[in-house]
């Protein structure tokens, strides 16, 4: 314990001198497409913590172990990421930021090998998912599945492949046998910059929130009424089990507009819950030196 103090204070003291004020908890390990994600907002990796899981990320921002949090919120392909979006109703976060970055996947490997020779290709789900029409086409590989992209490398051998990105292959010097595999092209992922709630000024155009309806017919209608009157564009909705009991829901939207105390008063009178995540823009860069 005495050994870990000191780590954490000369941690402290390093960052101190290198003008470091703020933290920035992102999924791990090094080398994946959210620290990517993050390297554009910050320009270095000394303010990344690295999490394994969002619920990880969430809970450091929450406890205060970091000031900030980058979480995958939707990806065009695959859709809404569920569980940071369940998450964020049941935690002490708000959001404060939006950003996205290009899912570029490469095929890379130990050597520069034909395709043709690849016995075995490693990484997550998802990434194999997306880059089906490549396997399919151009692989006669078996393929194995990994908790992320970047552990896929640990497993490679001088016969097998593994599916990451860019920045992870330059990172454990790899070959990139083939850069930009995916199907399709432009596949995005938009990540929301958390922090703890309260802890800085509501600043934007975009609110986002939860809400609830009586159960009878038109409930919902009357809610997605109110924004038609105002004029206020929806840009996401989707709707979560409540947890409450079979049928039950809660939903969720992004709207353009920073609500007003007047909006605000007329979703309560038609909802029978209303519970504001976050106001805010996209962010290009995030301040964490001064």
């Amino acid at each position: 314990e005495i050994f870990e103090n000191i780590m954490r204070l000369t941690k402290e003291d390093e960052y101190g001198v290198l003008g470091i004020r703020k933290k920035l908890a992102v999924l791990g390990p090094a080398g994946s497409f959210s620290e990517e994600a993050a390297l554009k907002l910050v320009g270095s990796r000394l303010p990344l913590k690295y999490c394994s899981t969002t619920d990880d990320i969430i809970r450091c921002v929450e406890n205060g172990s970091t000031d900030y949090g980058l979480v995958p919120i939707e990806n065009s392909v695959n859709g809404t990421v569920l569980a940071v979006l369940d998450a964020l109703l049941n935690h002490n976060v708000e959001v404060f930021g939006e950003t996205t970055h290009e899912i570029i996947h490469c095929l890379a490997a130990k050597r520069y090998m034909p395709l043709k020779e690849i016995r075995v290709v490693y990484s997550h789900p998802q990434a194999i998912a997306q880059c089906m029409g490549f396997i399919n086409n151009y692989l006669n590989a078996e393929l194995r599945y990994t908790s992320s992209t970047s552990d896929a490398i640990a497993l490679l051998d001088d016969n097998s492949a593994a599916i990451v990105s860019e920045n992870a292959a330059k990172l454990h010097r790899l070959y990139v046998l083939r850069k930009g595999i995916q199907d399709v092209k432009g596949n995005t992922t938009r990540f929301y910059l958390i922090r703890k709630k309260g802890s800085g000024k509501r600043r934007g155009s975009i609110t986002s929130l939860f809400f609830g309806v009586e159960d009878r017919p038109g409930a919902l209608k009357d809610v997605l009424e109110v924004f038609y009157r105002k004029g206020i564009n929806l840009r996401k909705l989707e709707s979560r089990p409540a947890r409450t009991g079979l049928g039950d829901y809660v939903f969720f939207v992004e709207v353009e507009k920073n609500l007003s105390s007047e909006d605000l008063k007329e979703l309560r009178n038609v909802t029978t819950f209303y519970h504001i995540v976050g106001v805010f823009d996209r962010v290009e860069k995030l301040d964490v030196w001064g």
